[in-house]
């Protein structure tokens, strides 16, 4: 901490000041603490057997422009996520739940020993969380309130999606014109991006538009539903990943089509397809990012616990000839390292450099690669190379 910070106090600092007064005149809050390693509030509420926490990175830049009325009134309607809400009967809040998609780092990021709010795998890098919504604004479901309720988690994803259902239905009801390309801001009551949770929704919305429809959500306020192009799928996608790239509360710069059973999944053009390569950036620059968030926290939380381990990095290639994307995960030998999923990975010797490349099925494979519990995205604990007929093996199958 620098001078300044210390006695003028920092933006942040000012902004956390700001935050822990607006979270102890909260109703429900009997203390708040702030936690500067986090940029968090820990939020005390009466009755809870721990804390919440709210962290301040996403809503101080978000309010960087904004009057300090209008921080004031964010930072309040935040805090009112996670105090307790009126409805603590399981009968009274069920008509409230609403599922929702968020990156698979949604919430991980929290101090050791926080319960993360309630989820469940959706598509690639994406997740399932469901909230309570009320008029004023939502909370997320953890597994406390599930103690308090005496329900089980599949009870409660059910009647979720039930619930949406509903909200489905009406969105099918919304003109739906062949070829046109619609794009839904969410005001935070609509829930259109969850609307890629509903089975069947989105084959709906296809036959409306005349032919296979494809979804995206950039973030988690947007919704925008397309046909599917015979051309100009460079152009969409592009458009895409910059509001991706642009968003605070990002989701995913990456297309959804309904799949064979009506569920919405990522749109996969096979190789040669003209919409390969840039479907195959948005799954890069997705995969890329929520490794790239994880990797941050896990060597923070390892360095914090003196633990000796490599938290390896997922890159990227785009070949210059015009090939698709392709993701790299270096497994160098002798150094223990949490290998990230990629499409290949590259064998390297410290000092010496990469020595094969092979693609990431043979890997898995033949050095028998598992993941390693509780980790999202997932990672593989690797310490020195496979034997060396095991690498003999898989050297027949190197890229490069």
């Amino acid at each position: 901490m620098g001078l300044l910070d210390r006695f003028a106090g920092s933006p942040r600092r000012r902004f956390a000041q700001l935050a822990l007064r607006v979270a102890r005149r909260t109703p429900g809050v009997e203390r708040a603490v702030y936690q500067p390693d986090d940029f968090a509030i820990a939020i005390h509420r009466t009755g809870a057997t721990g804390p919440a926490h709210l962290y301040l990175s996403n809503v101080f830049r978000e309010t960087a422009g904004a009057s300090p009325a209008e921080r004031r009134q964010q930072l309040e309607r935040l805090i009112r996520l996670i105090a307790p809400l009126p409805e603590e009967d399981w009968e009274a809040v069920r008509a409230k739940l609403r599922p929702v998609l968020r990156p698979v780092t949604f919430g991980a990021a929290g101090p050791t020993g926080m319960r993360p709010p309630l989820s469940r795998p959706a598509m690639p890098h994406l997740r399932e969380l469901v909230v309570i919504d009320t008029p004023e604004a939502m909370a997320y479901v953890s597994p406390d309130r599930l103690e308090t309720w005496g329900v089980p988690v599949d009870e409660v994803f059910a009647v979720a999606r039930e619930n949406l259902a509903v909200i489905a239905r009406g969105a099918l009801d919304r003109p739906w014109r062949d070829g046109t390309a619609i794009s839904i801001l969410d005001d935070g009551d609509g829930y259109f991006t969850s609307l890629l949770l509903s089975p069947g929704w989105l084959s709906e919305v296809g036959e409306r538009m005349g032919g296979p429809a494809l979804a995206f959500v950039p973030d988690s306020n947007t919704l925008l539903v397309t046909p599917l192009p015979d051309t100009g799928a460079e152009q969409i996608y592009a458009a895409v990943e910059h509001s991706f790239g642009e968003a605070v509360r990002y989701l995913s710069p990456v297309g959804y089509v309904a799949g064979p059973d009506g569920r919405s999944v990522p749109y996969a053009p096979p190789p040669g397809h003209p919409h390969h390569r840039p479907a195959r950036r948005a799954d890069a620059v997705l995969a890329l990012t929520e490794y790239s968030n994880q990797t941050e926290w896990l060597a923070d939380q390892y360095a914090k616990a003196g633990v000796d381990v490599h938290v390896g990095s997922l890159i990227a290639v785009e070949p210059s000839g015009g090939g698709p994307v392709e993701t790299i995960a270096t497994w160098t030998d002798g150094v223990s390292t949490l290998l990230p999923r990629a499409d290949s990975v590259a064998f390297a010797r410290a000092g010496d450099g990469i020595d094969f490349r092979v693609p990431w099925r043979i890997a898995e494979l033949e050095a028998g690669l598992c993941p390693e519990p509780l980790l999202a995205p997932a990672r593989y604990r690797v310490e020195t190379w496979p034997s060396a007929d095991v690498l003999d093996g898989m050297r027949r199958h190197r890229l490069d």
